[in-house]
């Protein structure tokens, strides 16, 4: 069983477009690599009509598991909730906007199979022009300069920390304690997976610009968020103190 595991906040417009967009070239994909398929999708609080959209889903695609709650939690925390309703033994991780393409799931099965890690991880920035779409030089900036740091302090081959888009194995998950609210959960999963000792792999995959609802990222905020993980990965990994 594989667990696709979407947060969404905020997202009816492109919730709309999963029975064409998202369910049947996922379940296509995987079903070629002789699995069965759930999704798992987590409505944050949502203050539109994310959560009628949802319920329309479940109602008609028998493989659909919606957890709704009234109060935003935050990615961190919707990740958290979404977590605890996965069956599948792996765990792959999308964008509710499909920045990440649902056709690129197949890249990170292939990867997996192949190499058989703890982790398969989407990146940008892994190959040229993969980035191109994102529309502003300062988030890029910010991003990559980000990830630099990540990079030295984890002594890992990595160029991004911050991407949903990833496959993991569930039992490498079930190790972790994580408590961020935020996108930098993303990056918490992945320092704490490398801390420790699994095995990551990134690949390469495209990501495009949204085409239906804002971004709920704020840059300041995130900036802030990461630079305390980095602290505690360097505490973690240099002091051999808790992370906490």
């Amino acid at each position: 069983m594989i667990s696709i595991l979407i947060p969404l906040y905020n997202e009816a417009e492109n919730a709309r477009r999963y029975p064409e967009r998202l369910f049947p070239i996922a379940d296509e994909i995987i079903k070629r690599h002789g699995e069965a398929c759930e999704y798992i999708l987590v409505n944050d609080g949502s203050s539109d009509a994310t959560e009628t959209e949802l319920d329309k889903l479940a109602a008609t695609q028998k493989n659909v598991v919606v957890i709704s709650y009234q109060v935003n939690k935050g990615m961190g925390g919707a990740i958290r909730t979404g977590l605890s309703h996965c069956s599948g033994q792996i765990v792959i991780m999308l964008d509710s906007d499909l920045t990440y393409r649902p056709e690129d799931i197949e890249k990170l099965l292939a990867a997996y199979e192949r190499l058989g890690s703890d982790c398969i991880s989407a990146s940008p920035y892994r190959e040229k022009d993969l980035a191109k779409e994102i529309a502003s030089p300062f988030r890029l900036y910010i991003s990559k300069s980000v990830n630099f740091l990540y990079r030295i302090l984890l002594q890992e081959d990595l160029t991004c920390m911050s991407a949903i888009f990833r496959l993991y194995r569930k039992s490498a998950l079930d190790e972790l304690t994580l408590e961020s609210n935020n996108f930098e959960i993303c990056a918490e999963i992945l320092a704490k997976i490398i801390l420790n000792k699994k095995s990551v792999y990134e690949i390469g995959v495209r990501v495009y610009t949204r085409e239906y609802g804002e971004s709920k990222l704020n840059v300041k905020k995130e900036i802030r968020n990461n630079l305390r993980i980095l602290f505690k990965i360097f505490k973690a990994k240099y002091l051999r103190k808790r992370w906490q």
